[in-house]
């Protein structure tokens, strides 16, 4: 009964370490639920079982289990994102594991079976490497938060990539950690475990990439799709103009009454709405390096959402540096116009008055200008304006 009561208490505070190391790592600080509580209570008894009838990388492999649904449900997590969360905690308990265990074999001289078997299961054993996690984590959490937020494909062929990963490293952690002897079979088995995980590092880092790319081909399909739409427009607008001269032609032609022809017009014009390439035509003096594309797309989309845009563009421009960009500077301003046109739509859109300015002019050394405002709700300190990693958007955000 004692030896149950204890496997129960080493549960609870392996998984209220998950608990904590989850909050660190997602920056949760929303308070913990009796639902959730019922969840950690329910997950810690089927635990204890596990952890009283199993033994070895089995033992190892339904905890790893346990821990993805508990962090799952835990956080509300997708079943991809449990596992990572898992699988990171799990890793970074490795650590404190060995240097539990080299520091009970080597330094106090103790068997390693005491080791696996009698220490390693009490509740001492699990506070010590729970607070040893806790201070791994705290010390990487900013690194570890980075690698938790990025976006990974929720399918099945990472889902088991991950379980495969964690079950070969299992393997060779218990064949190395077992009985600790440096010798050929120990260095193989700590360069087998590196190199899985060399594997799914850079298995994951290459998904990254394939979904950076398929971003930025989506982003310019829907570049290309606005202009299309616009193109269209444009033909649709030309073919009811060309018709309408015609038809005015022929009622002077018929010599119909100034008044009728008068009115005819009349009713075109309050029928006719502004093309909105027609109200970005200012866009024209900006040089057709991606520059005006890129304002002209950004326009529209602040327009789709509701914010009132207004533009002031100099004509004077086209005699400015702007002119004269390298194709890294046209990258690099794209890049930087690019940010600032965004945050200025995403405060717009929480503003009340929803309001985007865009002016541009030379000074007096034909020096390119440019101004963003923007709506914004909130108050600003203008003493913190252009100190490093302020931002109005909190904490964590902005450059």
């Amino acid at each position: 009964m004692l030896e149950i009561i204890n496997a129960y208490l080493a549960n609870l505070i392996s998984l209220i370490s998950l608990l904590v190391i989850g909050k660190i790592i997602l920056n949760n600080s929303t308070n913990i639920e009796k639902k959730k509580i019922t969840i950690l209570l329910i997950m810690c008894l089927l635990q204890t079982i596990t952890f009283i009838n199993f033994d070895g990388t089995l033992k190892t492999l339904l905890m790893f289990l346990y821990s993805v649904l508990f962090i799952k449900m835990e956080f509300n997590l997708s079943f991809s994102k449990s596992i990572f969360m898992a699988f990171l905690c799990m890793l970074l308990c490795v650590i404190p594991e060995i240097v539990e265990i080299i520091f009970i074999t080597k330094i106090l001289g103790l068997s390693s079976d005491f080791c696996y078997n009698v220490f390693a299961n009490s509740l001492l054993s699990n506070v010590i490497i729970f607070i040893l996690t806790v201070i791994i984590i705290y010390l990487l959490r900013n690194l570890l938060r980075k690698l938790v937020n990025i976006k990974l494909e929720d399918n099945i062929k990472m889902i088991i990539y991950y379980f495969l990963t964690f079950i070969c490293i299992s393997i060779f952690f218990y064949r190395a950690f077992m009985n600790i002897t440096i010798n050929l079979d120990f260095i193989i088995s700590i360069f087998i475990m590196i190199t899985f995980l060399v594997i799914l590092i850079s298995l994951i880092k290459q998904t990254l990439d394939n979904n950076k790319l398929t971003k930025e081909y989506d982003k310019l399909l829907e570049f290309m799709t606005t202009y299309e739409n616009e193109i269209e427009k444009q033909r649709i607008l030309r073919h009811e103009t060309k018709n309408e001269f015609l038809t005015i032609r022929a009622k002077i032609c018929d010599n119909q009454e100034n008044n009728e022809i008068v009115n005819y017009i009349d009713e075109i014009l309050k029928e006719k709405i502004t093309v909105k390439q027609e109200e970005y035509a200012k866009f024209g003096y900006l040089p057709a390096n991606g520059i005006k594309g890129l304002c002209y797309f950004k326009a529209q989309e602040a327009e789709e959402k509701g914010i009132s845009v207004a533009l002031n563009i100099s004509k004077k421009i086209k005699n400015s540096t702007i002119y004269n960009l390298g194709t890294k500077e046209q990258k690099e301003f794209g890049r930087v116009l690019g940010v600032l046109l965004d945050n200025a739509i995403e405060s717009s859109i929480d503003s009340q008055n929803k309001q985007l300015g865009i002016e541009a002019y030379v000074n007096k050394e034909k020096e390119f200008k440019m101004i963003i405002s923007n709506t914004y709700n909130n108050e600003i300190d203008k003493n913190k304006l252009g100190k490093e990693k302020f931002s109005t958007k909190g904490k964590n955000r902005g450059h």
